[in-house]
């Protein structure tokens, strides 16, 4: 049961019905850099040709129903056209709808990165703070217990770090890359967790006082933090959530892998709750710059998704790697809309099951 479904059988006095959109009506259609999204849908057209048939994809439809337009696509690749953007727009014009589903469109918007640590493969006096490999009970300890040596002495460390504060950032973010001192750099992904509540501690330092809901992000809570070092402690342990890493093998020059099992593209790849919306579709994002709070409507892909993206009304948009990625995904707390994109069949055929309802 999806949200959609949900605001099917609302009265139309009240609130609007939910319906199909032809995605050259979504707003800013024409005007987006389509083709950076390329590469996202071929990564989700891969994941969606391996599965059974029987497969449901939720909303989505099944996989078979998506073996034309994938296979539309994947054809643009080898095509030589003079204005990419405008082949792929039309392309998925014939082939997909949206879903609009009337009442409740809107969502929280906020922004993942993938951060770079300066690290080693042994404890030194430059690296004291290690990154964990996921334990054989990870959900024995708290983050309190763990930062307090639950684990020292059991070899469960995969790399050391240079800073605590950045090494809960990455545990936030879920994934990242760590710079040895000899150039290398290892990509460390999502193990695990110990299955404890994940809490904000930028919501605690709001309620808190300390700063206002718009002046909170992860800049301003990095900044606060390494100006009180003494209280680096009390604040982290609020969130007793912990995140266990494991060695990646991806190429470093790609992005990390999300929880579809694909590389991340920068712009373009989302977390989502894949109980509303099924990972590897296509969904139009409208929202707004951090900051500047000018339009941000583009195509992106769901391909990951987060302990604290939870609900139909929360997206989170990865930016990719380093200080440029960090300034936008920091700040990102935006209002947004946003429409799945299905195989016109499917749209239809969700319609006609809403109409019945």
């Amino acid at each position: 049961m999806t949200v959609f479904i949900l605001a099917a059988c609302v009265p139309t006095g009240e609130t609007p019905l939910p319906h199909l959109v032809e995605l050259s009506r979504l707003p800013g259609w024409q005007a987006d850099a389509s083709f950076q999204a390329y590469p996202a849908l071929l990564a989700s057209c891969g994941v969606i040709a391996t599965l059974s048939s029987d497969k449901a994809l939720g909303i989505g439809g099944s996989p078979t129903e998506w073996r034309e337009a994938c296979d539309a696509i994947a054809e643009l690749r080898a095509a030589l056209v003079a204005d990419p953007d405008q082949a792929l727009r039309r392309t998925l014009e014939a082939h997909f709808v949206a879903l609009d589903p009337g009442a409740g469109t809107s969502a929280l918007v906020t922004g993942y990165y993938e951060p770079e640590l300066k690290g080693s493969r042994i404890k030194d006096a430059a690296h004291p703070h290690p990154l964990y490999r996921l334990p054989p009970n990870p959900t024995q300890y708290d983050r309190a217990e763990i930062d307090g040596g639950a684990f020292a002495g059991k070899k469960l460390e995969l790399l050391w770090v240079n800073d605590r504060v950045e090494a809960f950032f990455l545990q936030v973010q879920g994934s990242g890359r760590v710079r040895l001192e000899n150039g290398e750099v290892v990509r460390v992904g999502f193990a695990g967790t110990n299955e404890r509540q994940y809490v904000s501690i930028g919501k605690a330092m709001v309620d808190a006082g300390i700063m206002t809901k718009e002046e909170a992000s992860l800049q301003t809570i990095r900044a606060y933090l390494n100006a009180h070092p003494d209280e680096i402690d009390s604040w982290l342990h609020r969130n007793p959530r912990y995140v266990f890493f494991k060695e990646a093998k991806a190429d470093p020059n790609v992005g990390p892998l999300g929880a579809l099992g694909v590389p991340l593209t920068p712009g373009r790849s989302i977390a989502v709750d894949p109980a509303f919306v099924p990972l590897g579709l296509p969904v139009w994002l409208d929202t707004t710059i951090p900051k500047t709070n000018a339009p941000l409507q583009r195509l992106a892909v769901a391909q990951d998704k987060g302990g604290a993206i939870k609900g139909p009304g929360r997206i989170d948009l990865f930016w990719g790697a380093g200080e440029e990625a960090e300034a936008m995904a920091g700040p990102m707390r935006q209002q947004g809309t946003y429409w799945v994109i299905v195989p016109r069949a499917v749209g239809e055929r969700w319609l006609r099951q809403q109409a019945g309802s």
